[in-house]
């Protein structure tokens, strides 16, 4: 059988304190478990770093957080 490939699914955060969690959670609950998931919070000063950091030890996950830099910028980080 033909390995699947590695799928790569990246969220940009900035203040989605109200949503992160769900959008993390739905990347995380899919089938294809062959991925990693980055998230990328923009300086947020919401409570998006809290919940976030809920997720640190999952293996395929990686968290970078950065001073504000908007979305152009951190979607080519």
């Amino acid at each position: 059988m033909k390995a699947h490939p590695l799928v790569t699914i990246y969220i940009t955060n900035y203040n989605y304190g109200n949503f992160i969690k769900e959008a993390i959670e739905s990347v995380l609950n899919q089938t294809f478990k062959n991925l990693e998931l980055i998230i990328i919070d923009d300086g947020s000063t919401d409570n998006s770093k809290e919940i976030i950091e809920k997720y640190k030890d999952v293996d395929n996950v990686r968290i970078v957080y950065q001073k504000n830099k908007g979305l152009n910028v951190t979607n080519n980080i």
